[in-house]
């Protein structure tokens, strides 16, 4: 029976040979963020996912990780090895995002080669538009997939009150007094930002995969073919 993963991913291209598949991670404070699930652990399972799918099809698969910049303990260069995925996998698990920053995405192509690639661009994208559209614009030579990760207790405010928040990008703890119109005012700024995100997106023609609390090979084959 095949992973329901499967050879999909490897199929962007009409016409199918080796296809270098890059799973590109951000790994900066605010994907620490653990609401229903921690964000590393669901790129840990999406990374695991991955590399077996890329070995199963015969496709090499790559790994970079980066916070403020490109992390060379968490760079895995392209393999055909069926463990690659589960590696990556048990290195997310124990790891704890200390770096405000994402920055290091930029330096990623400069650890890719010259054969148009796969990328699977995965973030919370807690970050800003610019360094957003410098990030695709480095990799405009690519076939990139956004993956944006996010956790519903991000998006759940809850009733008026004293309430303590993780702040997403620093990870640091605060603790507010919310009235209904600061409510509402969060819950606004998450909607907007899923539809900013979605435009921007589409405006560099990529179409972004939102996984919200878990990794879903499901999700994943639906948008490969719808």
């Amino acid at each position: 029976m095949r992973h329901p993963f499967e050879e999909i991913v490897m199929r962007v291209y009409t016409q199918h040979s080796a296809i270098p598949v890059y799973l590109i991670a951000d790994l900066s404070a605010s994907m620490g963020f653990e609401g229903y699930s921690r964000k590393l652990d669901v790129l840990a399972d999406f990374s695991a996912a991955l590399g077996y799918s890329a070995y199963r099809t015969g496709d090499p698969f790559a790994f970079i990780g980066c916070d403020s910049t490109v992390r060379m303990d968490f760079f895995q260069p392209l393999t055909r090895t069926k463990t690659a995925g589960q590696r990556i996998y048990a290195q997310l698990r124990d790891f704890t995002p200390r770096e405000s920053s994402a920055r290091g995405i930029l330096g990623a192509p400069g650890l890719m080669g010259r054969t148009r690639s796969l990328i699977f661009l995965c973030s919370d994208f807690h970050f800003s538009l610019a360094l957003t559209g410098q990030i695709l614009t480095a990799l405009a030579y690519h076939t990139v997939v956004p993956v944006v990760l996010w956790d519903t207790m991000e998006l759940e405010v809850p009733p008026t009150g004293i309430a303590t928040f993780r702040e997403a990008e620093t990870g640091r703890r605060r603790t507010l007094w919310l009235r209904t119109s600061y409510r509402q005012r969060i819950q606004k700024a998450y909607t907007e930002r899923r539809e900013n995100l979605t435009d921007f997106f589409l405006a560099f023609g990529l179409r972004p995969l939102f996984m919200i609390d878990k990794f879903d090979a499901g999700a994943m084959t639906r948008y490969f073919y719808e």
